[in-house]
């Protein structure tokens, strides 16, 4: 504030006169506070319609994905949840006073107590403080985000990524969609833990509701391949590039599905060895049919080590509308399914990438879920803003504008299209002001 104060770059910027006084710098500091998480998303939502005056967004297809933003909390702030109702004595404490206050009369012999099992900490629980490894008396680990919570952010959770220790984190929804796939027209902020193919319906619904255009091809990776989101796609009319979530290989390396091949006119699965596998189950509450291997017929086969060590019959599974899964295959496997796989890669990981590196997402600024919220919106919108100003002056140039070229005073050779961008600006900054005043809270 006394910057602003003695900067006339920035008074002009702000649309402050020389004799005008500046507001109190609790206006920008409680700000979350007092302007409501209402005031932020319709910021965002402003710099998408900036976007669209730029020519930047149009109908076309949407890209969906999410990021982890690591936390501004430690691991070592954990603790068990309702740790602070928990009684005085613990329960092998009570019994053992109470078998000191009311000795039995007659003596038992001791029952030996059983090994303990091994209380190693697994390569998962590395980043785990000491404290929180110990195991149950089944010998699991302990599942953190349902019995650990932290202290100084009791909304983030604990999440773990091949390549990263266990930290705590919020994760980010974003839906990129535009010409060039650079414009952010949702983000939503959730927990660490929240998966991620659930919120699909919601982030294309959200992204309509912001940019008043209809969705006709969505583009995501394989978590979101699931039955319930290729239902749910086909109910709306939209066409899903959404490659099917599959095991290549299962746990400890056993072979996946794709070692098996369906004949659709005998309805049976042939196993790598030839051998029919026949239906032998349907369940509904997972809408699969199950089909497994003739009797004994993996005890004494070839493959039996990659295929099921144990010796069990191998049993395989397809969806009762498998014809969804199979269509998005095929629709992966042409020319514009191809393209549209690496247009993902470079359009919304590459809008992750410069939100982290230079926009400051990488890590929370505060903590509570509703204020990395308001961190998220304001990320995209600034983002979204310096895209529509880029384009704008990109347009004036290529129209012959050389006052813009030429222009120098604060903005430089982008004045023209910071003018189309800090009006719209304005417009919320003068609603703001005339809501909230100068004065200090």
């Amino acid at each position: 504030m006394r910057e602003i104060q003695v900067n006339m770059a920035y008074r002009w910027f702000l649309g402050y006169d020389l004799d005008e006084t500046i507001p109190d710098h609790s206006v920008l500091s409680k700000a979350r506070v007092r302007f409501g998480m209402e005031v932020f998303e319709h910021f965002f939502k402003h710099s998408i319609e900036l976007c669209q005056k730029a020519g930047l967004l149009s109908e076309g297809p949407v890209y969906v994905d999410t990021t982890l933003i690591q936390a501004a909390a430690s691991m070592d702030s954990l603790r068990e949840r309702g740790e602070d109702i928990r009684p005085p004595l613990s329960i092998r404490e009570y019994v053992k006073r109470l078998y000191t206050e009311n000795a039995p009369v007659a003596q038992v012999e001791p029952v030996p107590r059983p090994v303990p099992p091994d209380t190693k900490p697994s390569d998962a629980d590395v980043g785990v403080p000491p404290r929180y490894r110990r195991t149950r008396p089944d010998g699991h680990r302990r599942k953190a985000n349902n019995e650990l919570v932290s202290r100084t952010d009791p909304e983030a959770t604990v999440v773990s990524r091949r390549g990263f220790d266990m930290h705590l984190a919020y994760k980010a929804h974003v839906t990129v969609a535009g010409a060039k796939g650079q414009v952010i027209t949702a983000a939503l902020a959730t927990t660490g833990a929240k998966a991620d193919e659930h919120l699909l319906r919601d982030m294309l619904r959200y992204h309509s509701e912001l940019t008043n255009l209809p969705v006709k091809e969505v583009v995501a990776d394989a978590k979101y391949g699931t039955m319930a989101n290729y239902k749910s796609l086909r109910e709306t009319g939209m066409i899903a590039f959404i490659p099917p979530r599959q095991r290549i290989r299962g746990p400890r390396g056993i072979w996946g599905s794709n070692h098996f091949r369906y004949l659709r006119e005998q309805d049976i699965f042939l196993c790598p060895d030839g051998k029919p596998m026949k239906r032998f189950a349907s369940r509904a509450s997972t809408q699969r049919v199950s089909y497994r291997a003739p009797k004994g017929a993996c005890v004494d086969c070839q493959f039996r080590k990659q295929c099921t060590p144990t010796g069990q019959d191998r049993t395989i599974s397809r969806f009762f509308e498998q014809k969804l899964v199979d269509e998005a295959k095929e629709r992966l496997s042409t020319s514009t399914g191809q393209e549209l796989l690496k247009q993902r890669k470079v359009r919304v990981e590459g809008v992750f990438a410069l939100a982290k590196e230079l926009h400051g997402l990488r890590r929370t600024r505060f903590m509570g879920r509703w204020k990395v919220q308001i961190q998220l919106w304001l990320t995209a919108a600034a983002m979204n803003i310096k895209r529509a100003a880029k384009q704008l002056s990109k347009a004036e140039l290529i129209a012959g504008s050389a006052q813009v070229a030429h222009k120098v005073f604060v903005t430089g050779r982008f004045a023209h299209a910071a003018r189309e961008i800090t009006g719209g600006i304005h417009q919320i900054i003068l609603g703001l002001r005339n809501h909230f005043g100068n004065s200090p809270i």
